[in-house]
């Protein structure tokens, strides 16, 4: 008994991705001086080169789209920390990379660090239901183009799960093709078992970063897979409507999932559903909004729809601090999401004001929330030995069903929910041991980071300093400013 939610028929999916389909026939997309151009009038788009613009024929963008894969290995460091996008599940992740930390030991904002993304990877890499990283935060002091092998060896260092980053432009290809043969042996394990995916982010309305696009189809043609991900902000790059933004959203994915396959074939592709909300009175985007949970929810709809994964934000708040709105929100939108079957659910954990802060509490007590939406469409079994007909008429009156076997083999194999941070206790007993859910949140951390330091990295010294030689090797390559 599994609950089944429905947020757009086949008939409105039809019709959203006929309305982006027009759109990309008749008014295109811009593509700036990005070398899928080339490729894109090759198959047949009417290309306007001096505006960096390609329309695109609806049996062009069906043909090639209709090649992407349903199903998407994303490898971890062994078998155990994969992630398979397979319809029917779902996984989290952290995203968001902001240059802004609620220090949690003082309780001021302040601009993340290093430390931090170190941390952040300690914390929310012991987090089961974090099933793949994004890195936490965007380290300050560095050169805008200069975070990924910084990041990607913070992550690697102290995590096996799988890295999702952002390949921002060309030059950098070459270096993490060097950290891929450090890490995986060769670039032919990679394409069986990517340990890495990376994120093209549209800039909407329908247009795409050429160097990013170019950087993007770089990393696809080794087997990289590649999150496509529109981030309309619905009232501000995107109709209003939740419908309208969708449309916006689908043509972006559609165009740029155009133009890497075709440049990239049998490329691994995953279709984003960033959509947020202009807040006309605050002048700032929402991602808390309801109205943004539905676009997510019928976005993902669309995605497989069209046969394609789909990630959506789901834990995401406009809260500052970790408190009532943060909670309503982060729930209230991640429940609906998970719900709509987004086979990656991102844009929250460990992260406040939209994608403004990360706080290192948040992080464990977005992982309990997690876990809690698991467990609730997880559903519950019915059957001969759940029924319990059998137990109910020998206890009869009396109760008392802490006596069945069967009560304390269910708890430990984890029939019931037990939760880490919430508290359960009476009021007495909550009083007497003086600590709230942030608090317990609190000392989670410093004993996940305690631990990883007595540890010491995951990979070995020789492979760090492999990925140091890299790191200093890819200066030489940064084109000057």
């Amino acid at each position: 008994m599994r609950p089944e939610t429905t947020f757009a028929s086949e008939a409105e999916c039809s019709l959203i991705v006929e309305q982006a389909l027009y759109v990309l026939e008749t008014t295109g997309m811009h593509f700036g001086r990005a070398k899928a151009l080339d490729v894109l009038a090759d198959a047949g788009a009417r290309v306007d080169r001096e505006a960096g613009v390609a329309r695109l024929p609806r049996e062009l963008v069906e043909s090639t789209v209709a090649r992407l894969p349903r199903t998407v290995l994303l490898a971890g460091a062994t078998p155990a920390d994969d992630c398979l996008l397979d319809p029917g599940r779902i996984h989290f992740l952290p995203s968001g990379s902001p240059t802004v930390t609620l220090d949690f030991e003082t309780g001021e904002y302040r601009p993340s660090t290093l430390e931090d993304l170190r941390h952040s990877t300690i914390v929310a890499g012991a987090m089961p239901p974090v099933d793949i990283l994004w890195a936490l935060v965007s380290a300050t002091g560095l050169p805008d183009d200069g975070t990924l092998l910084a990041e990607v060896r913070a992550m690697l260092a102290w995590s096996g799960k799988h890295i999702q980053d952002d390949v921002v432009a060309p030059w950098q290809v070459e270096p993490m093709l060097a950290v891929i043969e450090v890490v995986c042996d060769s670039l032919a394990s990679y394409r069986e078992r990517p340990r890495f995916s990376y994120c093209c982010c549209t800039t909407s309305p329908l247009a795409v970063g050429a160097e990013l696009l170019d950087a993007s189809i770089g990393v696809a043609r080794y087997g990289g897979p590649i999150l496509v991900y529109p981030m309309p902000i619905a009232g501000a790059t995107a109709p209003l409507t939740v419908a309208g933004a969708v449309v916006i959203n689908v043509a972006e994915f559609l165009g740029v999932a155009t133009a890497i396959e075709l440049a990239a074939p049998g490329s691994r592709q995953i279709m984003g559903v960033g959509t947020s909300l202009l807040d006309m009175h605050a002048t700032t985007f929402s991602f808390g909004a309801p109205e943004t949970a539905l676009m997510c929810a019928t976005g993902v709809a669309v995605a497989h729809y069209l046969g394609v994964p789909a990630l959506a934000p789901a834990l995401g708040t406009d809260a500052k601090y970790g408190g009532i709105q943060a909670g309503y929100e982060k729930a209230l939108k991640g429940l609906i999401v998970a719900a709509s079957g987004a086979d990656l659910m991102t844009g929250g954990i460990g992260i406040l004001s939209g994608a403004g802060i990360m706080s290192l509490p948040q992080i464990v007590i977005d992982a309990e929330m997690a876990t809690m939406i698991h467990r609730m469409l997880d559903g519950a079994e019915v059957s001969a030995e759940t029924l319990q007909g059998e137990a109910i008429a020998r206890r009869g009156f009396k109760g008392d069903y802490l006596k069945e076997k069967d009560t304390a083999r269910r708890m430990r194999a984890g029939e019931v929910f037990v939760p880490e941070v919430a508290s359960r206790l009476s009021l007495e007993a909550w009083q007497a041991a003086g600590d709230d859910e942030a608090a317990a949140a609190a000392a989670r951390v410093r004993e996940l980071i305690a631990a990883a330091d007595a540890r010491g990295p995951v990979l070995p010294a020789e492979t760090i300093a492999q990925l140091d030689a890299i790191a200093a090797e890819a200066e030489t390559l940064r084109p000057a400013t």
